[in-house]
């Protein structure tokens, strides 16, 4: 329920190119499921569920240890805003800790801070695909960035559909990517097929490691 904006097309894309999806809920699951690849956190509501996340202490730790051992982590929106490291609540009084892979604080709005279809064109090789790829999606958050220069490294070219140029970051460290944008995969297969590639990849150093 926490982190519930997942399109169907995007998951059976993934299985299409032989993901193996293994559900699990960073609310109700004290740890990451075992023996796993990759990382793909959706859109929600972590500012509903802010304290009950920040409890959640060896999750927290776990994606960050993994992020920074190079596992592929996408996440988007919601999952983009709990790979943050601080997420102010709704009533904008207290500050709570998550996963900490990206520098960033987040803090919430009353009002839409974005809204509309996007395009985006990678600057940069990332765990969905290479500099040029270009792939499309939608905006919707009424959250922001409170430090938008934590990362100076952007990965994204955002456009509108109008073809106007936004200023959204897609920010990836080490294998971790996230974004406010919610991408579909339908619109260009082959981001999909990259981050299942990128997941096979560090499945094979992971084995060699053991």
């Amino acid at each position: 329920k926490g982190f519930c904006l997942y399109s169907p097309d995007n998951l059976e894309i993934l299985e299409q190119y032989g993901a193996r999806i293994v559900p699990f809920s960073p609310l109700e699951d004290g740890s990451l499921p075992d023996d796993i690849d990759g990382i793909y956190f959706g859109g929600g509501y972590p500012e509903v569920y802010a304290e009950t996340l920040a409890s959640k202490k060896t999750l927290m730790r776990q994606i960050r240890e993994n992020s920074r051992a190079g596992m592929p982590i996408y996440g988007e929106c919601g999952g983009f805003m709990m790979l943050c490291r601080q997420l102010t609540g709704i009533d904008g009084d207290r500050k709570f800790d998550m996963a900490g892979c990206f520098d960033f604080s987040v803090s919430m709005s009353k009002r839409l801070r974005s809204l509309g279809y996007r395009e985006i064109a990678l600057e940069k090789d990332t765990i969905i695909g290479k500099k040029g790829d270009v792939i499309r999606g939608h905006e919707f958050h009424y959250s922001s960035l409170e430090n938008p220069d934590a990362h100076p490294d952007n990965v994204y070219r955002v456009s509108s559909r109008a073809g106007q140029d936004i200023d959204l970051k897609g920010c990836q460290v080490h294998s971790t990517l996230g974004s406010y944008l919610h991408l579909h995969f339908g619109s260009n297969p082959e981001c999909a097929r990259h981050f299942v590639d990128a997941c096979r990849k560090f499945r094979l150093k992971r084995v060699n490691r053991t």
